[in-house]
């Protein structure tokens, strides 16, 4: 009876921790409601589902080049916009970690050429957090200048430096790109100037995403094409992007290793994951209902509960991307292994509670 007993407590063991796990026999129910949303008109691109390292489903959706009848595929590069934020944070994070950096420093004592009036009391933790007042006229400012004066450097010093904040420093909560750009400037400063190789060495290099890299243009080897909603291509970017704020170029496999080690301590310590995925900014205390107001984010982390089995919902790490012609999401589960990435060569948004939801209602059965 006594081996009988610890028979079945082994069992029930195994049956609690793998109940509620997609598998690949879950993949065909997947695909099905994939292709559905692609023909209700809500996604264009690719989509991958993962439980751990587990690969549940990869798929794709749409053309990637109209004019030549090029399907997409999930094995493309795209590029990633704001998903790259959270990239940003962790480099300011392992920052931290080597004392290099404190949160409750002022941006003047890392950035002193950037002469704002109150710089002194913009701190990395505002920044961080979308807290810091700048709105994200970083690409407002940059069309309207002068061709000699639209390097990332030259609109923070000549256009940034003297705008009025939209709030005081710390009070309120207003998603900014701006921000983010002086993030990746404090990160250049410690570290080197050219931030694709920083993030290479800091983050894709140890995690062995080898199809990832940050470029100033929008368009980079083995991309899709983005379209308008007007169906007109989106043409490369006569301008360069800015680093911190988003635009490598990356893949479904890529992104999924990077959220694997979310959490872990594979970039930075369990204590400063804590710290990424406190609810800093709040949405009762947001300056815009834009998409990035309507939850808690943390340190370049929107933290949202989304359906996980059945009636459960559970809490997320995420970080979405969009731009003219494109739209991205890269999410996982902080309790659970269930990872979603997903990208458009169209805008859609790219934050689907359905599908949350479908994946639950399958795990479930």
């Amino acid at each position: 009876m006594r081996v009988n007993y610890f028979i079945c407590i082994y069992c029930f063991f195994i049956v609690s921790i793998s109940f509620g796990q997609l598998t690949k026999e879950d993949a065909p129910k997947i695909e099905a409601f994939a292709k559905q949303l692609f023909d209700e008109g809500k996604t264009h691109g690719a989509l991958l589902v993962a439980e751990g390292e587990n690969i549940i489903y990869e798929g794709a959706f749409g053309l990637a080049d109209r004019s030549l009848n090029i399907p997409n595929s999930p094995k493309m590069r795209f590029w990633d916009a704001s998903v790259g934020k959270m990239f940003t944070a962790v480099l300011i994070l392992q920052l931290l970690e080597e004392e290099k950096v404190l949160l409750g420093d002022p941006i003047s004592k890392h950035l002193p050429w950037f002469k704002h009036k109150i710089a002194d009391k913009i701190t990395v933790h505002d920044l961080l957090s979308h807290r810091s007042g700048f709105s994200s006229q970083v690409y407002e400012e940059r069309a309207k200048a002068e061709h000699d004066q639209k390097s990332q450097r030259s609109i923070l010093e000549q256009k940034i430096a003297k705008t009025a904040l939209a709030f005081e420093p710390g009070t309120a909560f207003l998603y900014s790109n701006t921000g983010y750009v002086l993030l990746s400037e404090i990160v250049m400063a410690h570290l080197g100037d050219d931030y694709n190789v920083i993030l290479q060495e800091k983050i894709f290099k140890p995690l062995h995403m080898s199809d990832t890299y940050w470029s100033a243009p929008i368009y980079g080897p083995s991309m899709p094409v983005y379209y308008l909603e007007t169906g007109e291509p989106l043409l490369p970017a006569k301008e360069l992007d800015f680093s911190g704020p988003g635009g490598e170029k990356t893949t479904l496999q890529d992104l999924h290793k990077f959220m694997m080690a979310v959490g872990t301590d594979k970039l930075i310590s369990k204590q400063s994951w804590a710290l990424a995925f406190q609810p800093h900014s709040l949405p009762e205390e947001a300056k815009s209902g834009w998409g990035p107001h309507q939850s808690p984010y943390g340190y370049g982390f929107s933290l949202i509960d989304f359906p996980y089995m059945g009636n459960e919902f559970a809490s997320t790490v995420s970080h979405g991307g969009a731009s003219a012609g494109t739209s991205s999401y890269a999410l996982r589960f902080i309790d659970n292994d269930r990872i979603v990435v997903l990208w458009n060569n169209e805008f859609k948004n790219p934050v689907l509670f359905e599908l949350y939801q479908a994946l639950s209602d399958i795990a479930t059965k």
